[in-house]
C-alpha cells in the first residue's frame, strides 16, 4: 500500500497532479496528515484511509514538546503498522513528528521516498556538504530529542546560514524524487521525476502578483524588512500597471497590520491577497504576466505557462552577502535564470528559466514500488556511484513552502 505524508495543501495539490490513484497503483492510498498549513475540511475522497497527528511544533516550551513527541511516538506506532510491501512518500524532513514516522516506516522495512518540497525549500540545505558549527543550546537541544523521543535517536539538527534544520539519517531514505537536476549533498540516491505537465490559461498582461515571505523571522532585522519591501514595491509599482501582494499564509496579525499600513499609505494602487488557498488556485483567480517574491518556492512550481517566476533577493544587499542566497544564485544560473536590472522589473520580462530535468526522468509511480531482483537496473546504478572521501555515496544521479 502507498502511504503519503503530509504537512501543506500545496503538497497534497502536488499530489493530485501527479493522481494518487495511479501512484497508488489503483491499490488505494492512506493519508497521513501532520497538518501545518492543511485543510483538512477539502475533499479527502482520494485516500482510502486518514490518519492525522498534530505536531507539537512551536505550540510549547521545550520539555512539554519532547514529552508531546514521546507520546505521538507511541501513538504512530499503535496506529500504523506498515510492512516491507509497503511505500511512504513525504515531502520534507524538518518536522520531528515526520521524522518519528519516517522512522518508524523505515524499521519496518517499508520503502521510503522524499519528493522534493517546492524547489528551493529541499535543494539549498541539501546542497551544503557540512553543517555549520552548532552552539552549546542547539547541541544540547539535539541532545534532548536524541535522548527522549525514541523514534528521533539517529536524527540531528543541521545548519545553515545560522538556521538550524531537523535533519534525517541518509539510510532512513531510499531515495530522493527531484523535479530538476541538483547535485545534493546527501549519501541518498537521487532521480529526476517528470513534472506534470503545465496548463494553459489567459495571462493578463502588465500585471504581477508579490509573494510575501517572513523574510523578518531570520534573514533580515524588521527595520531592513521594511526598507526593503519598500524599495521592492516601488520598482513593481513602476513596472507594472497592476500589482497584487499576497501575504505569507503564517504571516503573523501584527506584521499583517504593519505590512497593511505600509501599502495602504505609500501604495494604495496595490491590491492585498489574504485569503486561505494554495497559490495555485490564486493564479486561477487573477492569472498574473509575472509570479514575484524574494525566493519563494511557488516560483519554481508554476503550473501555467506563460507566467514568468521573478526573483527580487538580489536587489537587496544584506540578502546578497548571506550564503544561502549565493547558492540560489548558483542554482539559478545553471538553469539559465537570468536576473533581472533595475529597468528589467516591468511588463513583457522574461526569465529563461528551464523547466525541466533530466532527459532521463522517470514517472513518479515508477520510484514508489520495490526494484525486483530481476530487473534491478536502478539499484546496480546507484550501487555503482563512488563514495565520496568522507565514505558516503555521491547523490548526484544525472538520470536527473512555506507556501
Amino acid at each position: 500500500m502507498l502511504y503519503v505524508l503530509i504537512n501543506n495543501d500545496y503538497q497534497l495539490h502536488a499530489l493530485r497532479r501527479h493522481g494518487i490513484s495511479k501512484l497508488a497503483g489503483g491499490a488505494g492510498a492512506t493519508l497521513i496528515a501532520v497538518p501545518h498549513a492543511l485543510s483538512m475540511s477539502s475533499d479527502m475522497a482520494d485516500f482510502q484511509t486518514i490518519h492525522r497527528f498534530d505536531t507539537p511544533q512551536g505550540r510549547m516550551g521545550l520539555l512539554r514538546m519532547l514529552r508531546r513527541y514521546r507520546a505521538l511516538g507511541r501513538d504512530v506506532a499503535d496506529e500504523l503498522s506498515p510492512n516491507p510491501d509497503d511505500t511512504l512518500l513525504f515531502f520534507t524532513e524538518v518536522e520531528w513528528l515526520n521524522q518519528i514516522i519516517v522512522q518508524h516506516f523505515r524499521g519496518r522495512g517499508a520503502r521510503v521516498v522524499m519528493l522534493e518540497d517546492g524547489g528551493f525549500a529541499t535543494y539549498l540545505p541539501m546542497s551544503v556538504p557540512d553543517s555549520e558549527p552548532l552552539s552549546m543550546r542547539e547541541r544540547c537541544i539535539q541532545a534532548a530529542f536524541r535522548r527522549v523521543v525514541p523514534g528521533l535517536r539517529r536524527s540531528r539538527l543541521f545548519k545553515v546560514n545560522g538556521q538550524v534544520f531537523p535533519r534525517l539519517p541518509d539510510d532512513a531514505m531510499d531515495m530522493i524524487a527531484l523535479y530538476r537536476d541538483v547535485p545534493l549533498c546527501r549519501g541518498v540516491p537521487t532521480r529526476s521525476v517528470l513534472r506534470p505537465a503545465r496548463k494553459r490559461c489567459e495571462i493578463r498582461g502588465g500585471s504581477v502578483v508579490f509573494l510575501n515571505e517572513r523574510m523578518y523571522d531570520h534573514y533580515q532585522t524588521a527595520d531592513a524588512y521594511i526598507a526593503g519591501l519598500r524599495r521592492l514595491m516601488r520598482m513593481l509599482t513602476d513596472g507594472y500597471e497592476t500589482v497584487h501582494f499576497k501575504f505569507h499564509p503564517r504571516e503573523p496579525q501584527e506584521w499583517k497590520a504593519r505590512i497593511g499600513e505600509l501599502l495602504a499609505r505609500e501604495f494604495p494602487a496595490v491590491g492585498v491577497i489574504d485569503r486561505p488557498g494554495t497559490i495555485e488556485e490564486m493564479i486561477l483567480d487573477y492569472r498574473p504576466e509575472a509570479l514575484a517574491s524574494y525566493f519563494s518556492a511557488g516560483l519554481l512550481s508554476i503550473e501555467h505557462e506563460g507566467i514568468e517566476p521573478l526573483y527580487l533577493y538580489h536587489f537587496l544587499e544584506d540578502l546578497m552577502e548571506q550564503p544561502v542566497f549565493a547558492m540560489a544564485s548558483r542554482i539559478l544560473r545553471i538553469w539559465g535564470y537570468r536576473f533581472a536590472g533595475v529597468g528589467d522589473v516591468r511588463a513583457g520580462y522574461h526569465s529563461g528559466i528551464g523547466g525541466a530535468g533530466s532527459s532521463a526522468s522517470v514517472d513518479l509511480s515508477q520510484l514508489l514500488t520495490r526494484p525486483s531482483v530481476e530487473n534491478n537496473d536502478a539499484a546496480s546504478a546507484i550501487s555503482a556511484i563512488p563514495a565520496d572521501p568522507g565514505g558516503r555515496r555521491q547523490s548526484d544521479w544525472r538520470s536527473r513552502r512555506s507556501y
